[in-house]
This record gives structure tokens, C-alpha cells and sequence, in this order.
């Protein structure tokens, strides 16, 4: 865990020397809204909501074609009471993306599929021990912007991670 940390560590500070060598096009950050998919109990637990940080770095390689790199964690954990018991998901990850973007005068549409490593942390009452699951997993989905000036979007996307969790964001872009 330690080592994930710090690896994603390194990479924001890579990404943001990057940026003074104009390997990044633009940033963003949003507040996502976090369902749970398929839950490691067996109950109905589809309606019950978290939120999640979710920042994004992207680079344009080609005209209408971008490569993103993306990191969400939970802010507050999807919680579940049934009985005595309260069930509890906390949920991160770190994706690298493929968009194709598709700019409709100030309106953008973009389609985007990626590799995510994602961490599943999952507690039945909080005396006992965290259920952790680690896996890299595919993950998609489609957003859509408004360019409001040159440099300034306004966002939401939404994101599925293979089974687990997804995500609908919404949020604020800045292109250098």
C-alpha cells in the first residue's frame, strides 16, 4: 500500500514537472458520486450512494485523440445497516485512458476506455478486519464538457469499473 502511495505521489509530481515541459494539455477535478455494483455480500445495495475526489490529467496525441491518467478515492464511504450490522466501502483507484474527443462547437463529446488499478476496501462493522481487494480491471465511459472561454470547461462524466463501482462526476477543467 505504501508503495502504491508513494507511486502515485511521484506521478503527480511528475505530472506537474510535466506540465513546465508542455506534456500535459489539461487538468481537471471533480466530485464524483459513487455506486456500488456488485457488492462482495449478497443484498440489494444499488441505490446507496458515496462521493468520491476524482483528478485527471490528459494530453492531447493527436488532434481529437488523448491519453489520461486519473486517480479517485472515496470522500465518504457507501454505508449499508442491516440489523447490528453496518457495511461499509471504501473505494480508490489509479487508470490510464484512451479519449477520443469529439468537439461540437463549444460542447465536447468524449467516449473514453482505460486500465485501472483499483482498491476495494470492504468492512462489516467496524470491530472486524477490512476486507481488501486490489485488482487492475478495464474501465469506461463517456463525458461530455462546455467550454465556457479558451481555457475554462465545465464537466461531467461517467465512469464504470469493470463490475465494482461507478462513478458520475462532475467538475471543472483547465486547459494550458
Amino acid at each position: 500500500m505504501k508503495r502504491i502511495l508513494s507511486g502515485f505521489l511521484l506521478s503527480c509530481s511528475l505530472l506537474t514537472h510535466a506540465y513546465a515541459e508542455s506534456y500535459i494539455d489539461y487538468v481537471s477535478v471533480g466530485v464524483a458520486m459513487q455506486t456500488l455494483q456488485d457488492p462482495d455480500i449478497d443484498l440489494n445495495l444499488e441505490d446507496e450512494k458515496g462521493v468520491a475526489v476524482v483528478l485527471n490529467a490528459g494530453k492531447m496525441l493527436y488532434s481529437d485523440i488523448a491519453l489520461e491518467f486519473e486517480g479517485s478515492a472515496s470522500i465518504t464511504k457507501p454505508e449499508w445497516k442491516l440489523g447490528e450490522e453496518t457495511y461499509e466501502v471504501d473505494f480508490w483507484s489509479l487508470g490510464l485512458y484512451g479519449a477520443y474527443i469529439w468537439r461540437i462547437n463549444n460542447l465536447s463529446i468524449k467516449p473514453r476506455l482505460g486500465l485501472v488499478y483499483e482498491n476495494i476496501k470492504s468492512t462489516i462493522n467496524a470491530a472486524q478486519k477490512p476486507n481488501d481487494t486490489e485488482d487492475i480491471a478495464l474501465s469506461g465511459g463517456i463525458g461530455f464538457s462546455y467550454q465556457f472561454t479558451e481555457n475554462y470547461a465545465l464537466y461531467t462524466n461517467y465512469t464504470k469499473f469493470e463490475d465494482d463501482i461507478n462513478h458520475l462526476t462532475f467538475g471543472a477543467e483547465y486547459k494550458f
